[in-house]
């Protein structure tokens, strides 16, 4: 494996005196002098908070066997060497990470570190996005940072709170999938309709500054001269026939006698010098009182079983004549483990199917319960492990399940095919090595083993759809931990025939995505549930027709309203075919559809299904039930786009009254009800309440649904737009800054949401007359709208509106006119003469006329419009009385007038 070093400019380090373990005690940053080891442990290390808080660590490794060139390339700038030790220092974990020489010259590295009085150690696991995220996590906490923090608002907190230390060492291990930081990515197309959203990249959220040093370990060596300068990059070789020996006796805790020798030598070259092998073998021998010899005799004897688990994974680390010897070390291993404990042998084989990271205790423990149950592959259990329950039994027949379990893991543990993945925590996790897991894997794929590989993908099936959770709000925590092994598990269901129950599973999963709003996630989730059900219940299943339209509902969340209509059209036809027309999910489906219409501007064609899906659920389900209220709203905000907001009011206030009465003040339908009241109030022009009700809404979802959900940033949004129209720009900027750059992250450049806050900021800078701002981001959204929405979508138009009224404000008449007149023939065509966005394009196109010194003009489309407007929204509103000012200014000596009154 590879180690690649990237110091951040640390400056001269000076080494501090020797660390006593119980300085090393307490959480978060504090003023010692001892270094801080803060957040997740090491590989392998024992649930502490600091270096030395465990008493069964609290002796320093009394050899470290890396390569000392290592450390002459990292210092002496970096690293001075340190005085031998007159008190005990914190000890290297003495199994698991044993395997990794990389991971041995990381903590070495650490624990020299760590000898300043002002060095605070960091270690992360960077295997991914999500591991890395939850030792943020775990960091966040130490650090003493706030609870409500989550996602990248979280990594950028820890970052910056690292940054900030006088002196800090970053590690980042097992960084092998550099596509999460950033390497590899391609530029997103601009095809009309192609999905180019992309994730934030991990590598902003990795700390920098002078006064800290950032360690990289990865395999991938293209880590060089991408995420850091090729000639720091510095290539762990193999070890020498020397220090892997020194390896062999620290694991096994004796030394080799001399008779043994010949044996130890044929055995490490046996191993092809892999560290990882080495130490398993070790631990096997060690625990187990095995001669080297023996051992050796029985490797040899299964050379030929196993082959190659990956050319590409481990071509770094073997000969090319030689066969990847680490796969017969584990065979042995897992054999004995099978001999001696039959359920940490079937744990074994079921983790290797759901995710090898954050492996909840729980999970373990339902593994092992599913397993004694039969699945379509094996009824009943095996004579040989009948027997050997029977011997356990006899051993210990007071041992309850969970004793066994524990057992079962700490077994596991001890041949270091788990560890602990998590401290300080209110649950246990174990990870597995991820070299282990597939070792498994390719074993259960020989064709001698295929019934074992059915069974076991089976009951990782099993135990992740038993364990992940109902859709309800306070289990989210819950859902969280069993995500990635429920999309794993559900994903090799395949093997076992288990794909019904997979798509159930997998529905489950895209109902919480949906919940917490992380549509991009969510898509991939219903694509292969609907790949399942498609395959095994055929098209017409009602099953697979939910699929279709949870499918669809993800992409109208991503703003992809073409693919959402498409889908919708053929699952209302399907379930008007199989369940009739007044089956509930045809009459959901008719709503779907409805609200397609409405977000592509269709407002009629919305208007006439929503009033017949009103009628029908009323019918059907009752005045009171859930979906009947929704109903209501939906034709509420239908009346609120057309612009009949009296129609709007009424309803919008009886769904509230009912929804706080049927689903209680917190439900989210509630929030969203005073959320559409508080827009109506808005479009009437009645900004004081409008605004108290945005504050109320947006405590609520913060509180409900977190910071980070899309209707969260939308009562952002909302409120910054209250603002706005009571003339409070600056509030008005800092919250739509805000929610420019969280619906960036959340939702992706090209979403509707994210333009349309491109959109108000530029209003806003209009406002303050930062009017080349206004243009350049208005040019843009115009541009977006055209590609995404086509060029008669209401938000499109209200575009090219936006930008007419930043040429007027520049003087610059001729584009002005241009634009406007083209925007009010489109309003009329597509709202209709009386929709209020058709009344100010003919208030703008009047103000225009003026400022051209087309006084008759002007005068009689505003005096139409002032009427218009009148009858529509009432002569108090606010649209109607900068229009009876604009009709009293202009007199006779009167030359020019402003576009915004």
């Amino acid at each position: 494996m590879g180690m690649i070093f990237d110091p951040v400019d640390p400056g001269e380090w000076e080494p501090g005196r020797e660390i006593r373990a119980e300085e090393l005690a307490g959480d978060g940053w504090r003023d010692s002098s001892a270094g801080q080891w803060l957040g997740p442990e090491p590989p392998g290390s024992a649930s502490t908070s600091h270096l030395g808080n465990s008493p069964s660590y609290n002796t320093r490794i009394d050899t470290f066997f890396g390569p000392h060139i290592v450390f002459d390339k990292l210092g002496p700038r970096h690293l001075r060497r340190a005085r031998p030790a007159s008190t005990p220092l914190a000890r290297l974990p003495e199994r698991g990470a044993l395997g990794s020489r990389r991971l041995r010259i990381a903590l070495e590295y650490a624990y020299r570190r760590s000898r300043d009085p002002a060095c605070s150690v960091f270690w992360v696991h960077a295997d991914n996005e999500t591991t890395f995220t939850q030792d943020y996590k775990v960091i966040a906490k130490r650090l003493g940072l706030a609870d409500g923090l989550d996602g990248p608002e979280l990594l950028m907190a820890v970052r910056e709170r690292i940054e900030a230390g006088p002196c800090w060492l970053l590690i980042l291990d097992n960084a092998d999938n550099l596509a999460v930081f950033g390497v590899g990515r391609t530029q997103p197309g601009r095809d009309q309709g192609q999905d180019t959203e992309e994730k934030q990249s991990l590598y902003d959220f990795v700390p920098r500054g002078p006064a800290g040093t950032v360690l990289w370990t990865s395999r991938d060596k293209r880590i060089s001269g991408s995420l850091v300068g090729g000639r720091r990059a510095i290539n762990v070789a193999s070890m020498t026939e020397g220090e892997a020996k020194i390896l062999l006796e620290t694991v096994m805790c004796r030394e080799i006698a001399e008779e043994e020798s010949h044996n130890a030598m044929a055995l490490l070259a046996e191993l092809d010098l892999l560290p990882l092998a080495v130490s398993q073998a070790a631990a096997y021998m060690g625990r187990t009182a095995t001669p080297i010899g023996e051992y050796l005799s029985k490797l040899k004897r299964r050379i030929k079983r196993w082959q190659l688990l990956s050319e590409t994974e481990f071509d770094r680390h073997r000969r090319g004549d030689v066969s990847n010897s680490v796969m017969q070390t584990w065979g042995i291993s897992i054999e004995h483990i099978r001999q001696e404990n039959q359920m940490a042998y079937n744990i074994l084989h079921s983790l290797a199917f759901v995710d090898s990271q954050n492996i909840p205790l729980e999970l373990v423990a339902k593994a092992a319960e599913m397993i004694a149950r039969p699945t379509r592959y094996k009824k009943t259990a095996s004579a040989k492990s009948v027997c050997i329950r029977d011997q356990d039994e006899h051993q210990d027949e007071h041992q309850d399940d969970d004793d066994k379990v524990l057992a079962a893991v700490v077994l596991l543990q001890h041949f270091s095919f788990l560890r602990p993945r998590t401290s300080g925590e209110r649950y246990g996790a174990y990870e597995m090595h991820k070299l282990v897991q597939e070792a498994t894997q390719y074993s259960l794929s020989q064709e001698n083993r295929r019934t074992d590989q059915w069974h076991f993908s089976e009951v990782a099936l099993r135990a992740a759809t038993s364990l992940f959770p109902e859709r309800r709000r306070e289990l989210w925590g819950e859902c969280e931990r069993y995500l990635r092994h429920a999309q794993l598990a559900a994903g090799w269901a395949g093997l076992c025939r288990g794909g019904v129950e997979a798509a159930a599973l997998l529905t489950r999963v895209s109902d919480y995505l949906y919940d917490r709003g992380r549509w991009r996630e969510k898509e991939p989730v219903d694509l292969r549930a609907y790949e399942y059900r498609r395959e095994l219940l055929g098209d017409k299943h009602p099953d697979t027709i939910r699929s279709m339209a949870d499918l669809a509902a993800t992409y109208h969340a991503q703003g992809r309203y073409d693919e959402d209509e498409k889908i919708s059209v053929e699952v209302l036809a399907l379930r008007r075919d199989v369940l009739g027309d007044k089956h509930p999910d045809t009459i959901g489906s008719m709503a779907s559809l409805a609200t397609t219409y409405h977000d592509q501007g269709r407002y009629d064609e919305d208007e006439k299904i929503s009033v017949e899906v009103l009628a029908l659920r009323r019918d059907v389900l009752g005045d009171k039930h859930p979906d009947t209220i929704w109903s209501m709203a939906d034709l509420a905000a239908t009346y609120h786009a057309q612009g009949r907001y009296e129609e709007d009011e009424k309803i919008s206030v009886e769904v509230l009254a009912l929804r706080r009465d049927v689903l209680g003040d917190k439900h989210p339908d509630t929030i969203w009800s005073m959320a559409d009241l508080a827009a109506t109030y808005h479009a009437q022009g009645r900004y004081k309440e409008a605004e108290k009700n945005y504050v109320e809404v947006l405590a609520l979802r913060r509180d409900v649904l977190g910071d980070k959900h899309p209707d969260t940033i939308w009562s952002m949004a909302d409120l910054a737009a209250t603002y706005h129209a009571q003339g409070r720009y600056e509030e008005d900027e800092k919250i739509s800054v805000e929610v420019l750059a969280l619906r960036r992250d959340v939702l992706g450049d090209k979403h509707p949401d994210t333009i349309w806050s491109m959109a108000d900021l530029a209003a806003t800078y209009h406002a303050q007359g930062r009017y080349k701002e206004a243009e350049k981001n208005y040019v843009e959204v115009l541009a977006l709208r055209r590609d995404i929405l086509g060029d008669k979508h209401p938000d499109t138009i209200g575009s090219m509106a936006s930008l007419a009224t930043t040429y007027h404000d520049q003087g610059r008449y001729d584009e002005d006119e241009k634009i406007s007149v083209e925007v009010l023939a489109l309003r009329r065509d597509v709202l209709g003469d009386k929709h209020p966005d058709t009344l100010q394009a003919m208030h703008d196109l009047a103000v225009t006329w003026n400022s051209r010194q087309r006084r008759p003009e002007a005068l009689a489309m505003m005096q139409d419009c002032f009427q218009l407007q009148c009858k529509v929204l009432g002569q108090a509103h606010p649209s109607a009385q900068r229009s009876s000012r604009a009709l009293n200014l202009w007199g006779p000596d009167k030359k020019k007038s402003s576009r915004i009154s």
